[in-house]
């Protein structure tokens, strides 16, 4: 039977959609994720789609986008960011998954000014391929080793050579990098939510060049410190006091993962808090901490310096009605791992 796609009712399709979720996406899927992502957002509700199997009338697909306010050059822009795709798999074929996505792109289109962006998996770039859409830009994973442990074990097969050689291999690498002038900042956990000292640096970066999310505290309270499954920690930086940048960090078995970075555009600053993130993860086993990054973000340069390693990269995608704005708008991007829908 052919496939239907309609739009999703987020109250009275919610059972359907979590379901779906759980059977083809995510074994997280469960209401108290559903009512987080979709509903409980500040920049606004998530929009949804349903394909449905035209026989049976049993949803059998679905995909999602997350509004996002941002800020280019100043100017605030209406944004999406596109997730939560999937069909169950007797109908994972190219046919239903354009369909789906057609209707969700066309569903969003606001105008010249409005667009989206996607973190696609190696299957959606088959879709966005057939629509015409190329990626925009690509997202850099970065890798600082803090731990020699497992490696060393693996070179020399030997527990006990490894232990012998970790200590002095390990304060090797807590020496390698720059880590900013210890005068540029303090850096400390954040204890509790963001206040509104957080919507106020917001305030601040929002003037300087380049695309960022609206980071205000009730963002940053929803999307990290209220996350369902993700326990995520913020390291704050204060100069005299006055909040001026802060790191988003989240632990993942024996990796650390810089999820969202913000400062009012000083090297310095992010060196410091790329170097309290390492030791803090150090300190607690973490043998390695990655950030992922846009290829053109303007850090980069710091990473590098602070001795992280550009590994694998991945697509994004970028568009908008205006093609030549798509192209604009992955230039200068801060864009990072937690500006993904989840």
């Amino acid at each position: 039977m052919p496939i239907e796609i309609r739009s999703a009712d987020l109250e009275s399709d919610r059972a359907a959609l979590v379901e779906l979720m759980r059977q083809a996406l995510t074994p997280e899927s469960d209401v108290e994720r559903f009512e987080w992502l979709y509903r409980r957002g500040p920049h606004g509700a998530a929009r949804a789609w349903l394909a449905v199997d035209g026989g049976t009338r049993e949803p059998v697909g679905a995909a999602a986008a997350f509004p996002r306010r941002m800020w280019w050059d100043g100017k605030e822009r209406s944004a999406f960011v596109l997730g939560d795709f999937c069909m169950l798999e007797k109908y994972r074929s190219l046919g239903p998954s354009l369909a789906l996505q057609r209707a969700c792109m066309n569903g969003i289109a606001n105008g010249a000014e409005a667009f989206f962006y996607d973190f696609p998996s190696q299957g959606m770039m088959a879709v966005y391929k057939r629509l015409g859409i190329a990626p925009a830009g690509e997202l850099v994973r970065w890798a600082l080793p803090l731990r020699s442990g497992a490696k060393l074990e693996a070179l020399t097969r030997s527990k006990k050579v490894a232990r012998g050689l970790a200590p002095l291999a390990d304060f090797a690498l807590a020496k390698r990098g720059w880590k900013g002038s210890k005068s540029a900042c303090d850096v400390s956990l954040q204890q509790g939510r963001c206040s509104d000292e957080f919507t106020a640096l917001d305030q601040e970066t929002r003037s300087l060049r380049g695309l960022r999310t609206a980071r205000t505290a009730d963002y940053l309270n929803w999307r990290y410190l209220a996350h369902p499954s993700v326990r995520h920690e913020i390291f704050a930086a204060r100069k005299a006091g006055k909040l001026i940048g802060y790191a988003v960090c989240a632990a993942a078995g024996d990796e650390a993962i810089i999820a969202d970075l913000n400062c009012a555009d000083s090297a310095e600053v992010v060196a410091r808090l790329l170097h309290a993130a390492a030791a803090h993860f150090r300190k607690r086993g973490a043998s390695t901490i990655s950030l992922h990054a846009g290829a053109r973000h303007p850090w980069n340069e710091v990473f590098a310096r602070a001795g992280f390693r550009a590994r694998e990269a991945a697509p994004i995608i970028v568009h908008s009605a205006d093609g030549a704005m798509s192209a604009a708008l992955a230039k200068g991007w801060f864009v990072m791992s937690g500006d993904r829908d989840s």
